[in-house]
């Protein structure tokens, strides 16, 4: 009896992530199965970047990304937050205001608990000098529950987070370029970037450090990753497999 080839699954590192996320977590289940999965392309290329033998090029290259602050020794975290390394944490300035917000729109007070929680973050880059936090988009502008926003509650509790490190703040959104998503980001990002508006958005904190708010495409991050690849540990990793992905999606 012949038997049929298995296609190979284009997820870098399976038994790494599993550590990471727990055997069984639906990402899991959801990179292998989603054609259109934000976190398998997090993985693949953040996880592989991580394993670039020169760092002090690869701080250079993801300049692109977090601006010229980015320099080596760098340390790349994957989805930290509620369940492993919850370091970000809305300030109780932030959770107040909110909750305040909410209770006068009629929100349930046990659907507030949730503003508590550890943020949930894709990427986190830690440099001498910068705490880059990275947010990959897919086609769609993530908001939070309840009329939260993603981009607010990463920059509030950026803030704390890296003013606890001695460090400066930069976010950095990943998205597809033209699709909706480009454009309801750009133009945030833009708003936010006026200290009047951003003062007005984040009035419960009394002063607000300097901080970078950037933005890149996801082509524009897989073409550098692509220049990348014969310094990356990419050593019986589906490669071929995940090109054959990124081009059926467009993005390579």
């Amino acid at each position: 009896m012949r038997r049929q080839r298995t296609q190979t699954r284009p997820v870098f590192y399976p038994d790494r992530l599993a550590m990471i996320l727990g055997a069984g977590h639906e990402r899991l289940a959801a990179m292998e199965s989603d054609a259109e999965s934000v976190d398998l392309l997090t993985w693949n290329i953040f996880a592989s970047l991580a394993t670039h033998a020169d760092q002090d090029w690869l701080a250079y290259r993801l300049q692109a990304l977090g601006g010229t602050a980015v320099r080596a020794p760098l340390r790349i975290s994957l989805w930290t937050g509620r369940d492993r390394e919850p370091f970000l944490r809305p300030s109780p300035e932030y959770t107040t205001a909110i909750k305040q917000r909410s209770a006068a729109a009629g929100h349930a007070d046990d659907a507030l608990s949730a503003f508590e929680q550890a943020i949930d973050l894709p990427v986190r880059v830690e440099s001498p000098d910068t705490l880059l936090l990275v947010d990959p988009i897919g086609t769609q502008y993530r908001r939070g529950g309840g009329g939260r926003d993603r981009l607010l509650e990463l920059i509030d509790a950026g803030l704390t987070h890296a003013r606890r490190l001695s460090r400066a703040l930069t976010i950095a959104v990943v998205y597809p370029s033209g699709t909706p998503a480009a454009g309801d980001l750009s133009a945030r990002i833009n708003e936010l970037r006026d200290p009047a508006t951003l003062r007005a958005e984040l009035a419960h904190r009394r002063t607000i450090p300097p901080l970078a708010l950037r933005e890149l495409s996801w082509q524009r991050l897989i073409h550098l990753w692509d220049a990348e690849r014969e310094h990356l540990d990419l050593s019986g990793q589906p490669v071929k497999a995940f090109l054959a992905h990124l081009e059926g999606r467009g993005l390579r």
